[in-house]
């Protein structure tokens, strides 16, 4: 009796009607049958539609049951969403800017890829039938999705001023990274980024090293003087309040996007593709503070300690900060210096006053 299931498998590969009636998996065997490949493919067209009388089903003795409409499960599904989501989280992952500004390779993209190839292997672990023709066609629509899925996301975000940013960085002292890009300029300045909340203790902290540094390049204005939450770890941080903030300088631009909510932690919408495009590519966990000196060097976490500044007022940390000198300017001065440095670097040693001073000369050559 013919494996018509057999002859199935074999014609979805591409085989001819010879070959398949040579292969013993198919059972088919003619007596004296000088064209075997025709006499199976003739039975195989009429065997549905000529009523056999010897049959109470009235169906030739070898044919089989009809066979049940293909029905999406778990295998057809994994192979349409798995490469959907694996392509485009590998093109998200190699263009966090602009393919994966508005859905991230990291986290969502993977995650939603590792999900779909689970789910594909768990199918395939239970299903007896790994590969035909339908599941090709599926996994070809699935990468065909993907493609279109990130190539329209990314054109969107490209039309709406997303630059092309690199995933690759290196890393660089003090905590912070350095990727290859182009520098992000206003004016011919490096721009300085930095993306907060008022009350997040950590961000309080830093922004006296952000202060210190800016300083240094031009006059500072539009600043104040507040506390994080009084709620949350390390209650009532002094900060350098930044939300405000504007600067008078040929060495530095400012963009500020700080929540100014003191009591909870809130961090206000991107104004603009340019800095969810960074916020995409180097923090897409949404770790805060986030500074970036140019579109070069970033920094993910705290800059200063903020357990050292607890029970200090913030005019007396100003007043250390002015002087350079005292037990929190100790803890300060490092990521204030490396600040500058950057700055320095992007500027092409310039100021030379800032470059000049010994802590900043010291990061100018350790940095890359």
């Amino acid at each position: 009796m013919v494996d018509w299931k057999a002859v199935e498998r074999l014609r979805a590969r591409g085989w001819d009607w010879e070959r398949i009636a040579a292969d013993p998996t198919v059972e088919f065997h003619p007596p004296d049958d000088p064209a075997p490949g025709a006499t199976l493919r003739a039975r195989y067209y009429r065997r549905a539609s000529v009523p056999a009388v010897d049959s109470p089903s009235g169906r030739l003795p070898d044919a089989p049951a009809p066979r049940a409409p293909r029905r999406w499960g778990l295998v057809r599904g994994g192979f349409l969403l798995a490469p959907w989501f694996g392509v485009w989280a590998v093109l998200a992952w190699v263009a966090p800017s602009p393919v994966g500004v508005y859905l991230a390779a990291i986290p969502l993209l993977g995650i939603l890829a590792a999900v779909a190839l689970g789910v594909l292997c768990f199918g395939l672990w239970r299903s007896a039938e790994k590969w035909n023709a339908v599941y090709r066609r599926t996994l070809s629509i699935g990468l065909v999705f993907g493609l279109l899925s990130a190539g329209v996301l990314g054109g969107v975000a490209y039309a709406e001023g997303c630059r092309y940013l690199t995933p690759l960085t290196i890393g660089q002292p003090g905590g912070w990274t350095k990727a290859a890009n182009p520098p992000w300029e206003n004016g011919g300045s490096p721009m300085f980024f930095f993306y907060g909340s008022v009350a997040c203790p950590y961000c309080s902290a830093s922004s006296w090293a952000m202060e210190a540094a800016l300083v240094k390049f031009g006059v500072l204005g539009g600043t104040s003087f507040g506390h994080s939450s009084p709620t949350d770890v390390f209650p009532n941080t002094p900060e350098v309040v930044l939300a405000g903030a504007s600067i008078s300088s040929a060495y530095v631009a400012l963009d500020i996007r700080e929540g100014i909510d003191a009591n909870q932690v809130t961090v206000p919408p991107t104004a603009q593709c340019v800095e969810q495009g960074y916020l995409s590519a180097y923090d897409p966990v949404g770790s805060i503070p986030f500074v970036t000196v140019g579109g070069v060097y970033f920094h993910t976490s705290t800059l200063v300690d903020p357990g050292t500044l607890g029970g200090v007022s913030p005019t007396s940390l100003q007043q250390q900060v002015v002087n350079e000198s005292g037990p929190q300017w100790s803890d300060i001065a490092p990521q204030a210096f490396f600040l500058m440095a950057f700055l320095v670097k992007l500027n092409g040693g310039q100021p030379a006053a800032v470059a000049q001073i010994p802590g900043v000369a010291a990061d100018l050559r350790l940095i890359g």
